[in-house]
């Protein structure tokens, strides 16, 4: 029942949100008249080859960090919370939940919420700071990490918190844990070779495999939605920059997508792998940008004076009962 709730919700916010595109059809002849139709609506605006979708990401821009949303062309940028904390990190699933960090209790901590901001739940209440959660592709399992300072460790959950599972334990960084869309993978970044590099490994934490060994950082590493590819950063602190790339999942055809100057980091996949959102301080401070995934056709989708980043691909689907 909660759950046909929950959607419920999400269905009456999304329809807020294509409003405009639903009288739009209306006056061609196109009406949406079921939710079936608006399902297949909201799925073809994910996968129409132009991204699509929503983008869900942080910004400090009112006073403190808080989680906010917009079109994946940056229009209709909406607050989601509203708290003194700091509320940070989100990632969406494709119903549109959304977890994200807040330090609400004094520590880091797992949070997840609606893609309206209601049914706010805490999820985590443990030692270590909270940091990367990220959802597996079927929406069952949270992977995220604890983090003490010196070190951290990769832990998995399920989506309401339970069934707390560790993964890893080294004496070195593993960071920003990303399950492969078959889950049977891992791809994550750790610092166990002195700089970071990507790293890989099976779901429940056996065969880690080191993917890359370069003396450049390699950072916030992320599959494509079929498996096929990997986006990631290429840090060089000396030089303070950061310069996106493309890589097959078997390492080869690696690509640059950015300009060499500034930092461009974090970059996500849309759901249909035709355009890149990531952060860059290209223009001063840290904005929110897209691209397609070639690298081309790049626009800023945030102006404020403020950091703005961490963003997220919100694709919408309904799920099936």
């Amino acid at each position: 029942m909660k759950t046909k709730q929950a959607t419920l919700y999400r269905i009456v916010f999304i329809l807020l949100w294509i409003l405009p595109a639903l009288l739009m059809g209306s006056s061609t002849g196109n009406d949406l008249q079921n939710v079936s139709e608006i399902s297949t609506y909201l799925t073809s605006q994910a996968l129409n080859g132009s991204g699509g979708g929503w983008i869900v990401f942080y910004s400090g821009r009112d006073g403190n960090n808080e989680i906010y949303l917009m079109n994946a062309d940056g229009s209709s940028q909406t607050r989601l919370t509203h708290h003194p904390a700091s509320d940070v990190c989100p990632a969406a699933r494709s119903d549109g939940r959304i977890v994200f960090l807040s330090d609400r209790t004094g520590r880091s901590e797992i949070y997840a919420m609606e893609i309206d901001g209601s049914d706010l739940i805490q999820l985590t209440d443990s030692p270590g700071d909270k940091e990367h959660p990220a959802w597996s592709n079927d929406g069952r399992l949270i992977y995220f990490i604890k983090d003490f300072q010196t070190r951290t460790e990769m832990w998995v959950m399920n989506a309401n918190g339970t069934n707390l599972t560790q993964l890893s334990s080294s004496l070195a960084r593993d960071e920003r844990p990303i399950p492969s869309p078959d889950g049977l993978h891992l791809l994550f970044m750790s610092n166990r070779f002195g700089n970071y590099e990507m790293m890989v490994m099976d779901s429940d934490g056996t065969h880690v495999r080191r993917l890359t060994d370069s003396p450049d950082h390699k950072i916030f590493p992320v599959w494509s939605h079929d498996g096929t590819r990997i986006a990631y950063s290429v840090n060089n602190l000396r030089l303070r920059t950061a310069v996106i790339h493309t890589v097959n999942a078997d390492m080869t055809n690696d690509r640059a997508l950015t300009p060499t100057g500034g930092r461009n980091e974090n970059p996500a996949w849309s759901s249909d792998g035709s355009r890149i959102v990531f952060q860059s301080e290209r223009d001063g401070n840290f904005e929110i940008y897209s691209m397609n995934s070639d690298g081309s056709d790049p626009k800023r989708l945030t102006v404020n004076a403020y950091w703005d980043g961490w963003a997220s691909w919100v694709s919408f689907v309904l799920p099936s009962d």
